[in-house]
């Protein structure tokens, strides 16, 4: 099969990281794969053909069997290129939750214009959507029919033998100290929920934050912290390349998120087998147990300071999570669910 995947950019973002999967299990299986892009300088690598295109660019969608987007651009441009008629099928993943996440990331009047949008005219003319859980597909038909929508849980594969350099180690490890350290690799943002762990550390006089990432919130965060007089025991890392690689200096590992599509760095320590503390937003209650991470009922800050207790305190939760990610979310279960969804087109 002849497929071509379309990408804003090759940013080192969870989208693209997808695709890269996504690709990568492609090729293995003997497909032939195509990547175009219209931003910036390409920031990961991919084992195949990459192409820089203007939107007004035409590709030819005939030399392809399936066209899959992931974005509103990459969207818009089927909208505005695709012939008529067409043998080629066009497949359109959506990572997140339309509405919800824009409001997050912009405002509501945006959020409803620009969301409405996107569903309503700029996917119009693709054959299948596919989103990120069972929740998400429900979400969706709000804008589709049941047969045009589907859902394919994420993977995420990470070079364990990759390691902190010596600065990055020194650095952890002088701030951690005697404590317990909870780890957050994130973009700094409100739907994070990371100023609830910030909060919780009043609770927690035995344990640290190691916060490695950046974005518009760090600010913020900095400032609930000494508000909190817990600054201390924050340690705000910034941006670090292969952020997974933090993750064996980490006693447990949080995601106090307010709303997520799928989040990639929740698999990478699956893989690492490191204890969880998750929000129970509804699609990491379908995505796992009870017995395989610590959830904490959100925006309640006593509830999250217990379950990192809870996490921290029990080592079947980490082994749990491992199986769950074998089971479910591994590279060959995520190839066989897509190629699904291209077959069944075909």
């Amino acid at each position: 099969m002849n497929i071509a995947y379309i990408v804003p950019g090759l940013k080192n973002k969870g989208p693209v990281l997808v695709v890269r999967e996504l690709v990568n299990q492609m090729i293995a299986n003997g497909n032939t794969c195509s990547v175009f892009y219209f931003d910036g300088n390409p920031e990961i690598v991919f084992p195949c053909s990459t192409l820089k295109i203007s939107f007004f660019q035409k590709i030819d969608f005939d030399n392809f069997e399936v066209i899959h987007t992931h974005g509103i651009r990459p969207d818009a441009y089927v909208f505005c290129h695709k012939a008529v008629k067409s043998k080629t099928k066009f497949v359109s993943t959506l990572h997140n939750y339309v509405l919800r996440d824009l409001s997050f990331q912009y405002n509501r009047l945006i959020a409803y214009v620009c969301g409405n949008l996107w569903m309503m005219l700029l996917l119009k003319r693709h054959d299948v959507i596919v989103t990120l859980s069972k929740d998400a597909m429900h979400y969706y038909t709000k804008w589709f029919s049941y047969n045009r929508l589907t859902y394919v849980y994420n993977t995420r594969t990470i070079e364990t033998s990759v390691k902190l350099n010596p600065d990055e180690e020194s650095q952890l490890i002088n701030f951690k100290n005697d404590f317990q350290l909870i780890g957050v690799n994130a973009l700094l943002t409100y739907r994070k929920g990371i100023d609830l762990l910030i909060q919780a550390l009043v609770r927690l006089p035995n344990y640290k934050l190691f916060i490695v990432g950046d974005g518009k919130a760090r600010g913020e965060l900095l400032h609930i912290a000494e508000t909190f007089g817990v600054a201390d025991r924050v340690f705000f890392a910034g941006y670090r390349n292969n952020a997974y690689r933090y993750l064996n200096y980490y006693d447990v590992f949080a995601i106090p998120s307010r709303s997520e599509g799928f989040p990639l760095s929740l698999l990478e320590a699956s893989i690492v087998g490191l204890p969880v503390v998750c929000s129970n937003i509804v699609v990491f209650k379908e995505l796992f147990t009870d017995e395989e991470v610590a959830f904490f009922e959100l925006e309640d800050v006593e509830s999250l300071a217990k379950a990192i207790l809870r996490a921290t305190n029990n080592n079947k939760i980490s082994k749990s999570l491992n199986i769950k990610y074998m089971k479910n979310y591994c590279p060959e279960i995520f190839y066989k669910n897509y190629m699904r969804v291209y077959q069944s087109l075909l």
